[in-house]
């Protein structure tokens, strides 16, 4: 049985002691988030970063961990690192376990560690609760169209899909995560997939999150 993979998702922002700061002082900081990061490598199942492009969010981290307790040293070191810069906004916590949709394919730690695309796109997601109402096996019809829609695209072919679950474990039911080398190919896939017949039972996707890879850290 493979053992359980935790993900995080960090947000931080930068505070005005850093936009007023000189450039050699944000240099400085930046460097020692990455050299935090060069070292937390070693105790994570993966760990990126990414300059964000919403307005309230600076800094996207996502990773992972076969312990949850080293999620939580992270956060704590992470935000000594930044100190009176700036501060973590929003977080998820969910689990990265094979769909019961699909048929289990390769280790799941080893799909994490595949060479990173351009973009990162994050969400959580809750359903109404009567998609648990119903039938199991009319659950599976629907998520195989909707998943039929998704593979089948011509402009899904280079975007990379992880649906992770948060029961219990934080505010959402999943947290959906996405790499794309074209944000432009992932806007039409998901203009598309909003014809699925899925989509009647979603009733939050949101805040979004978009970041462009940024290893090492840099603005």
């Amino acid at each position: 049985m493979s053992q359980e993979i935790y993900i995080s998702v960090i947000a931080c922002q930068f505070n005005k002691n850093f936009w007023k700061s000189d450039e050699e002082t944000q240099k400085n900081i930046m460097k020692g988030l990455d050299d935090f990061f060069v070292r937390s490598r070693n105790e994570l199942v993966h760990l990126r970063s990414y300059r964000s492009i919403r307005h309230d969010t600076d800094l996207l981290l996502w990773l992972s961990s076969f312990d949850p307790e080293k999620l939580i040293s992270f956060k704590e070191n992470l935000n000594r690192v930044i100190g009176g810069f700036g501060n973590e906004n929003y977080s998820m916590l969910s689990l990265y376990e094979h769909s019961p949709y699909l048929k289990a394919g390769e280790e799941l730690s080893r799909s994490l560690n595949f060479p990173p695309l351009k973009y990162f796109i994050c969400y959580p997601m809750n359903k109404d609760p009567e998609w648990y109402l119903v039938d199991q096996k009319e659950r599976k019809t629907i998520m195989s169209e909707h998943i039929a829609m998704a593979t089948s695209d011509p402009e899904n072919e280079d975007i990379r899909s992880y649906t992770t679950f948060s029961y219990g474990i934080s505010d959402q039911e999943f947290v959906v995560m996405y790499e794309t080398d074209s944000l432009a190919a992932w806007s039409h896939v998901t203009r598309r997939l909003r014809e699925a017949r899925q989509r009647k039972w979603i009733t939050k996707e949101y805040p979004i999150y978009v970041g462009m890879l940024s290893e090492p850290f840099h603005f």
